[in-house]
């Protein structure tokens, strides 16, 4: 099965689902912020790292599927698409479940809460969950161990940096609450990480 032929359109259709979901994602967390006051720019950069990260991770996976460089068996497209649907719904769940406190921008607003149900409940950060799952299964999708590799380590560091800032203004902002919920949730992968 060619990734680039009438048998790989589920991929591309699953791909371009996940980008028109994030689109949405992001127009959405701005208009429910519109108004709100917030308080300053945390982000340090890792907005934009990721969206750039993830941009340059997909342009290199595709040039490597492209001239057929660590090309794996026909059958892992199958797994592709389990993986980017579930990660498709955890992603949106966690944004869901977030509400109006979703910002692809790292900051806190006065009324912010931290959100402990749902996903939330045992992991801290499910939206990077699914968003790391999605791009495995988007580099599994494209056929090259080069693509896995890079979408999924390539986005689980720009991840843990973002973690690693986005946990700090929340520290700052919450304090003791914060710190209990980190003692008792994962960052990522519930047991691992």
């Amino acid at each position: 099965m060619n990734v680039y032929s009438y048998e790989g359109a589920w991929f591309w259709i699953l791909f371009y689902l996940w980008v028109v979901l994030e689109t949405i994602s992001w127009v959405r967390a701005r208009m429910l912020r519109r108004g709100q006051p917030r308080k300053q720019n945390d982000d340090r950069g890792s907005a934009a790292l990721i969206m750039i990260g993830m941009y340059v991770l997909l342009f290199i996976s595709i040039t490597f599927s492209i001239r057929h460089l660590g090309i794996l068996p026909r059958w892992t497209q199958y797994i592709s698409y389990v993986l980017m649907i579930a990660g498709m719904i955890i992603r949106f769940t966690a944004i869901i479940q977030l509400g109006r406190f979703f910002s692809p921008v790292v900051g806190v607003v006065s009324n912010q809460e931290i959100v402990q149900s749902g996903l939330y409940r045992r992991i801290r950060h499910p939206a990077y969950t699914g968003g790391f799952i999605t791009a495995v299964g988007i580099g599994l999708g494209l056929r090259t161990w080069w693509g896995v590799l890079l979408c999924g380590i390539g986005l689980l560091l720009i991840y843990a940096y973002r973690i690693r800032v986005e946990e700090k203004v929340l520290v700052q902002h919450f304090g003791e609450k914060y710190l209990e919920y980190r003692k008792r949730t994962w960052r990522m992968f519930p047991g691992i990480w």
